[in-house]
């Protein structure tokens, strides 16, 4: 019989006796169970976490609840997954992106062009199901939203919409973010450690076809980009590009 290593057997009391006989029913409950134990550095980078069929039978739920939930977490990079390993803690010390995306106005400024930045909108309000699941809240928690285009040149050259989580950052006002764009503001408040991206085409809608000059349904190039404060995600965001935009990365 194999036994469990001292760590795991203390947090696996440790929740029982929070949670008395509570039970954990959806797969939600269980990731921000098991988000906040890493917040609170109960379980700190690098260590390895109680396995899925012990954490359902401490949470009183389904191993298939469990699993739902460790995916979202390692899919956000939260968490590293292992077969016949485990599940540990991300360490972000060590963690480092693929592609350095500078910010847009050291792009725009290294093509030659002049940089301006226009704020578009400032508001709080309920998140898109990709942003929730990006930031890691719940679909009823508000987050602000602040919309910008860049220009080249007086040319539009992106639109982004970012998503901030005021819970974990120091107050923001749209005063903070009129002359200088959120990515600035963020990375002068709070130590980002890791970032995580995707690139696709998307077609531009709304706003974002109206800034950039260009019809709906015309494809862009999109990028989505979530940024961590240690195992925190504290913004998403969606910057879309003109058509014949191309992005440049140099090892």
């Amino acid at each position: 019989m194999a036994k469990i290593p001292g760590n795991l057997v203390r947090s696996l009391r440790a929740s029982g006796a929070a949670g008395g006989s509570r039970r954990m029913n959806t797969w939600q409950s269980v990731r921000a169970d098991v988000l906040e134990r890493i917040r609170s550095r109960e379980w700190p980078p690098g260590e390895l976490i109680p396995t899925e069929q012990e954490l359902a039978a401490s949470l009183g739920c389904a191993r298939a609840t469990v699993n739902r939930a460790l995916r979202e977490l390692a899919d956000s990079g939260i968490i590293e997954r292992r077969r016949k390993v485990g599940t540990r803690v991300a360490s972000t010390s060590a963690r480092r992106t693929v592609l350095d995306m500078p910010a847009i106005r050291t792009e725009i400024e290294g093509m030659g062009a002049a940089y301006a930045y226009d704020l578009n909108s400032f508001s709080i309000r309920l998140p898109t199901e990709a942003a929730a699941r990006a930031l890691q809240v719940s679909p009823g928690e508000d987050l602000v939203l602040v919309k910008a285009t860049y220009t080249a040149d007086g040319r539009p050259h992106c639109c982004e919409a970012i998503w901030l989580n005021p819970r974990a950052l120091p107050p923001l006002t749209r005063q903070d973010v009129e002359r200088r764009s959120a990515h600035e503001w963020l990375a002068s408040q709070v130590p980002l450690t890791h970032g995580r991206f995707s690139i696709l085409a998307d077609a531009a809608r709304g706003d974002c076809a109206r800034h950039l000059g260009i019809d709906e349904g015309v494809p862009v190039l999109t990028i989505e980009r979530t940024n961590w404060s240690d195992s925190t995600p504290v913004s998403f965001a969606r910057q879309f590009y003109p058509p014949q935009h191309r992005l440049v990365s140099e090892d």
